[in-house]
C-alpha cells in the first residue's frame, strides 16, 4: 500500500478575509488577511492540508508552478520531493520558498494521516501541552492604556503568562512610557515580550528605545532590524540585558546556524520557512546552540512542533476577541487552551483542517491541478 500510494490532484485557494477594523503592524497597515490554502489529493483517500499568509508574495502563483510536478508522486517520500523542488528552482528562492513551505506541510499532514498518528507523536512526542502566548494590543495607538491592560488582565485571569505586544518605533519616549504602564501591570505574574516589527536601521536607533526598556524585565525584544540585517543583532544583543528574538522571515535555513549564535530566542514558521521538515532542523540547530525557540503564529500547526521539541518556549497565537486573524473561519478546528497551556489533539494529522467549503466560499481564486 505505501509503495502504492500516489498524488493524484492539487487544489489551491486564494482568500481575502477583511477585518473589522483596519490595524498596524509595525509601518504595515493590514486591511484583510489573505491566505493561501492547498489540498493534496492522494489515491487512497488521505489529503493533506496546509495554510499560510501570502505576505505580498506571489504565493498562489508558484504553487500552481510547483504542482503539476507533484503528480504521480510517492507523498511519503517527502524528502525526496524537497530535494528534486530546491535542485529546479534555487534562481527564484525567496518566491518559491512560501510555495515549498506549503507542500511540505501537507505532505507531512498525509504521512502522519497515513501512520494514523497526531504529528507530534511522528516527530517524537516530548509533551502535550505547551505555553500559550497571546499578542494583545493591536492598534494601541489609537487605545487607552486602560483598554490594553483590560486586555491583560483577561487573559491572566485564565492563566497566560507570557504575553506580547507590539510597538512602533518612531517614538522612544512614548514607547517605553507605553511599555512600562504594561510590564508594571503584569508584575511577577505576567511576563511581557515586545515585537518592534523592523522599526530601526541602525544600533542608535535600536539603542534610543531598547534601553529605555531594558530594565523593565521584559521576556524578549522581537524583530528590531529588517531580516538582512541579521550581522546588527550581535552589537545590539551585547549593549542589552533584554533578550532578543528574530528569525521568522529567514528565507535560508542555512542562516539559523549563524542567527542563532547572535540571539537569543530564534524564532521560526514552518508556513514561510521551508515547511515541518526545515523548521524541526531550525529547532535543532538553535538547541545545539544553547537557544529556545518560538513559532510564528499558525498554532494548530506550530503546537505539533512545540509537543515534539521541549526547547520550543511557548506557542504564539492571535485570539479571536482581537478581530485581527480571521483563520479560524477557514478551519474545522482550533487547539483548545486550559489553565495558559495549549492542549494537543492526538487527531492524526499535523492540526490544520481545512473546512474546505468555507474555503471555496472566501476565495478570490481557486486552482485545480490533476493529470
Amino acid at each position: 500500500m505505501t509503495d502504492d500510494l500516489k498524488i493524484e490532484k492539487i487544489e489551491i485557494a486564494a482568500c481575502a478575509l477583511s477585518l473589522d477594523k483596519p490595524i498596524r503592524l509595525g509601518t504595515v497597515e493590514v486591511r484583510a488577511r489573505d491566505y493561501i490554502c492547498l489540498r493534496i489529493h492522494t489515491n487512497a483517500g488521505i489529503i493533506g492540508n496546509a495554510i499560510g499568509y501570502r505576505s505580498g508574495s506571489m504565493l498562489a502563483e508558484s504553487l500552481n508552478m510547483l504542482a503539476p510536478r507533484l503528480l504521480g508522486q510517492n507523498p511519503l517520500m517527502r524528502r525526496a520531493i524537497g530535494h528534486a523542488l530546491d535542485s529546479a528552482f534555487i534562481p527564484s528562492r525567496a518566491a518559491y520558498l512560501r510555495a515549498v513551505s506549503l507542500i511540505d506541510i501537507a505532505l507531512w499532514d498525509i504521512t502522519a494521516k497515513h501512520a494514523d498518528l497526531p504529528l507530534y507523536k511522528l516527530l517524537g512526542g516530548e509533551r502535550k501541552s505547551v505555553q500559550a502566548l497571546p499578542v494583545l494590543g493591536f492598534n494601541y495607538a489609537e487605545r487607552p492604556v486602560d483598554d490594553i491592560r483590560a486586555e491583560m488582565d483577561q487573559h491572566s485571569s485564565a492563566g497566560t503568562r507570557l504575553i506580547k505586544v507590539m510597538i512602533k518605533g518612531n517614538d522612544a519616549l512614548a514607547n517605553s512610557r507605553y511599555i512600562r504602564a504594561l510590564a508594571q501591570h503584569g508584575g511577577d505574574d505576567v511576563a511581557l515580550a515586545v515585537d518592534t516589527h523592523w522599526s530601526w536601521r541602525t544600533i542608535t536607533e535600536a539603542s534610543e528605545t531598547c534601553r529605555r526598556i531594558d530594565d523593565c524585565g521584559l521576556a524578549f525584544i522581537e524583530d528590531p532590524f529588517l531580516p538582512q540585517q541579521t550581522q546588527l543583532l550581535r552589537d545590539l544583543r551585547g549593549k542589552l540585558r533584554t533578550p532578543l528574538a528574530s528569525g521568522e522571515d529567514v528565507l535560508d535555513p542555512y542562516s539559523y546556524l549563524e542567527l542563532a549564535r547572535n540571539i537569543d530566542i530564534l524564532r521560526v514558521d514552518a508556513t514561510s520557512n521551508g515547511g515541518i521538515s526545515a523548521a524541526m532542523d531550525a529547532i535543532a540547530v538553535a538547541q545545539a546552540c544553547g537557544r529556545q525557540t518560538l513559532p510564528h503564529v499558525f498554532p494548530y500547526l506550530h503546537l505539533h512542533l512545540a509537543c515534539a521539541k521541549g526547547s520550543v518556549m511557548a506557542v504564539e497565537y492571535i485570539p479571536e476577541h482581537t478581530g485581527t486573524d480571521p483563520v479560524r473561519q477557514l478551519l474545522n478546528d482550533f487547539p483548545k487552551i486550559s489553565g495558559g497551556d495549549f492542549q494537543i489533539s492526538d487527531q492524526p494529522g499535523a492540526g490544520c483542517e481545512l473546512r474546505w467549503q468555507n474555503v471555496v466560499q472566501h476565495a478570490a481564486q481557486t486552482l485545480s491541478i490533476e493529470p
